[in-house]
């Protein structure tokens, strides 16, 4: 931030205060001038001026109230492309005040101050401006006059206007400003006028749901609202429903009990399906016990566990008060159909057999009845 030591007065100033103390002459301030290049104050006052100006600036307003009974009036410049014919960027060093005596058509340097931490104007930017008020003692102040620049007064009061709208648009959430196309020139109307928008200062996040966005007000304050009514209605319902502590309190109790009995059932529910698991698979894990007792572990600490048969299951088909197998028991019924079947092969073998020789001993009995037929004709 930029920093300018106390006005002081040259030999001119000096001598149009005089002047205006002993009633003999009035005097104006004309305008001021400026220095880019460091100076000291010996540099200022062996030269009776600034040694090392660049150009002139006019004064855009001025402070007649606040030092006034002092006899000290401000003077307000203003340092901009346009007011210093500069457009590149150069480091205010110093201001010099300059005046002229009436009747006399000459300016001559009044008073002037040099920086402690000069300003670095910015004039490449042709919208930069920097503002400077300088108080310069003139003995009485009705005696002086200031020659104001108009359209440094103007430039003031657009520099205000600027503000408040800026203040406004802060107040009101948006600024108006010129509608115009994709190649930025003015849209209008029908009937020639300038066409107006409203641009929000800032974006809102309506769906308040980006990071870093600042929420919609619209938005949050009704989900606000709507909590709100929601809350209330609940609470009348609490009231409705539960009269008293005593009832809420029963209900809370009841609802915990009830909870008891549902964790109760539900440790009875995984037991069962971890043994119809057991059934199933006819196995359950069991821990496995050293003579004393205790469970035996492995070299991690975990304990050994092992499977054990819930029902003894019989391959042999021998064991008294066990289950037969399943597979043995089919095993042996093929093997049983397997010889039946054989068997019945045999005897039906026999039985052909025994057929074909009761045909055979007919055919003898029958020929050995021919021939004794035949013997007994001879």
């Amino acid at each position: 931030m930029s920093k300018y030591n106390r006005t002081k007065l040259l030999p001119y100033g000096l001598r149009f205060i005089q002047g205006v103390v002993r009633g003999n002459t009035k005097f104006e301030i004309k305008g001021a001038s400026f220095g880019v290049t460091q100076v000291t104050d010996n540099d200022v006052i062996s030269a009776g001026k600034l040694p090392n100006i660049v150009g002139s600036i006019p004064i855009v307003a001025i402070d007649d109230d606040s030092l006034a009974s002092q006899g000290v009036l401000g003077i307000e410049l203003s340092f901009t492309q346009k007011s210093t014919g500069i457009n590149h960027d150069v480091t205010l060093w110093d201001v010099q005040i300059n005046g002229q005596q009436e009747r006399d058509n000459q300016e001559h340097p009044i008073a002037y101050t040099i920086a402690q931490q000069p300003e670095t104007l910015t004039l490449s930017d042709p919208s930069f401006e920097f503002r400077l008020m300088v108080y310069v003692q003139v003995g009485d102040t009705d005696k002086v006059a200031i020659n104001v620049n108009p359209d440094g007064m103007e430039s003031r009061k657009e520099h205000q206007r600027d503000i408040q709208e800026l203040v406004d648009g802060i107040t009101q959430g948006y600024v108006v400003s010129d509608l115009k196309d994709k190649n930025g020139n003015q849209l209008y109307d029908h009937q020639g006028n300038k066409i107006k928008v409203k641009t929000a200062i800032v974006n809102t996040d309506k769906s308040l749901s980006i990071l870093n966005r600042a929420a919609d007000a619209k938005t949050t304050g009704d989900l606000l609202r709507a909590l709100d009514q929601d809350l209330t209605r609940l609470n009348q319902k609490l009231y409705h429903d539960f009269t008293t502590k005593n009832e809420a309190l029963d209900i809370d109790n009841l609802a915990k009990a009830n909870a008891d009995i549902n964790r109760h059932q539900d440790q009875k529910i995984d037991e069962l399906k971890i043994k119809t698991i057991e059934l199933e698979n006819n196995s359950r894990t069991i821990h496995l016990v050293g003579h004393n007792g205790t469970a035996i572990s492995d070299h991690t600490s975990n304990s050994l566990v092992g499977l054990k048969q819930i029902m003894i299951v019989d391959s042999t088909l021998t064991n008294p008060n066990a289950l037969a197998n399943a597979k043995a028991i089919g095993d042996a019924i093929n093997t049983a159909y397997q010889q039946l079947s054989h068997a019945i092969g045999l005897i039906m073998a026999i039985l052909d057999s025994l057929d074909k020789n009761r045909v055979i001993i007919d055919i003898k009995n029958r020929l050995s009845a021919l021939e004794e037929q035949k013997k007994e004709n001879k």
